[in-house]
């Protein structure tokens, strides 16, 4: 957007997103350079963005929900490199020949853009190109080639690489699933019984929707819930879908509350999520302040084992998301034949047939889909549990 001040132009990039980034800068330079070369001088230039902090109270107040970051020494300390950008990029499509298209030259955060296109390329990239390593990075990748290192067998100081990689290699390396015995059965250990396995599902919008809710909250509209009361005992499902479009947050609180005890495990799939969660609502509900603190108190991360290297595999492919080991560790549980197979297809379809369009004809399909979906979340975390305790013991009997 281009808005007259005085004898020059204000220079605005709209962004969804909550605070002006290092691409918004580049944005604005080439814009800038455009416009000043057509005979508008840019006096300022700035990103209008989604103000996070702001919290609805009746109607949204358009002046509170977004933010103005001045951002004019930025952009001028890009000018004369994005000329020169400029003039590269037009030699570049005036080439008769290709330029390199190599993944790691690839810039702000497009490296698995840049993958995708060089995967349709010859020649093509050789099966142990360090390319294919998960987790990998443009600027890691850049690192490595730097050194001459094109090649995942090459590799002898992983030292640059993440966290994710670096385990992946180890499990490469090893050739086989590992299991430190000694740190799963310290980890096991602090599971007490009765055990809840439980799972969000939650919904954002730019536009908060409820009173108390800020741009891109995540509000719950859903947990799924089994419960095990003692080991080798039978298997409890509690669940909670709204259903209206009602802020969902106080019927789910009222009916959680219902569904846990007071004792116990809560064991969940990455506890930074479901904790944050609680802690949001406990702000937003005092009347649940101290239940969710003490829920929060018995949140185990069945993550961990995973994330922290008690057991490894290949397979994993470095990675510890729940998608990546349960195929892994118990193969007959799967999302593939689920109509909703992730968690970003829960929260649009939710808000499509609740909040959107509650008389499509699709809503109580949806509803189904979901329970399905976040039933199969929590189900998948009693398997993995099930499977640690073998992995442990060796009881291949174990139900």
């Amino acid at each position: 957007m281009v808005s007259r001040d005085g004898d020059g132009y204000v220079l605005t990039e709209i962004k969804s997103s909550t605070s002006a980034k290092t691409e918004h800068t580049f944005d604005l330079a080439f814009q800038r350079v455009v416009l000043e070369a057509a005979g508008f001088p840019i006096t300022r230039s700035e990103v209008a963005h989604v103000n996070n902090k702001y919290v609805k109270e009746g109607e949204i107040d358009p002046g509170q929900l977004v933010s103005i970051t001045d951002i004019t020494d930025k952009v001028e300390g890009q000018l004369e490199k994005t000329k020169i950008r400029i003039d590269h990029a037009l030699d570049v499509a005036a080439s008769g020949s290709m330029f390199d298209p190599g993944p790691e030259r690839a810039k702000l955060k497009s490296y698995d853009e840049w993958l995708t296109i060089r995967e349709k390329l010859d020649p093509p990239l050789k099966d142990n190109s360090i390319h294919r390593l998960p987790f990998m990075t443009a600027e890691k990748a850049y690192k490595l080639i730097e050194t001459g290192i094109t090649e995942i067998d090459q590799i002898e100081d992983a030292s640059i690489l993440g966290k994710s990689t670096k385990r992946y290699l180890s499990a490469l390396a090893r050739g086989e699933r590992c299991v430190e015995k000694d740190r799963l059965s310290s980890f096991l250990s602090e599971i007490v019984y009765p055990v809840y396995y439980f799972d969000y599902e939650t919904s954002q919008s730019l536009l908060p929707p409820w009173n108390g809710t800020r741009p891109y909250q995540q509000v719950p509209f859903q947990y799924a819930l089994h419960i095990q009361r003692e080991p080798r005992g039978e298997i409890e499902h509690r669940e909670y879908l709204h259903r209206d479009r009602s802020n969902p947050m106080p019927a789910l609180l009222s009916r959680l509350r219902e569904d846990i005890g007071d004792t116990g495990s809560v064991l969940v799939w990455y506890e930074g999520f479901e904790k944050a969660r609680n802690k949001e609502m406990a702000d937003t509900f005092p009347e649940y302040a101290a239940f969710l603190k003490d829920v929060n108190a018995r949140v185990i991360d069945l993550m961990k084992p995973f994330s922290e290297g008690m057991i490894t595999d290949p397979a994993f492919r470095g990675s510890a998301s729940i998608k990546a080991v349960l195929p892994v560790l118990v193969p007959e549980v799967t999302y593939s034949d689920l109509d909703i197979q992730e968690g970003g297809s829960a929260s649009r379809l939710w808000k499509n047939v609740t909040l959107t369009d509650p008389d499509t004809p699709e809503r109580e399909k949806v509803y189904a889909d979901l329970v399905e979906y976040c039933t199969l979340d929590t189900w998948a975390m009693v398997a993995i549990h099930k499977a640690l305790r073998r992995a442990l013991t060796g009881d291949l009997q174990e139900h």
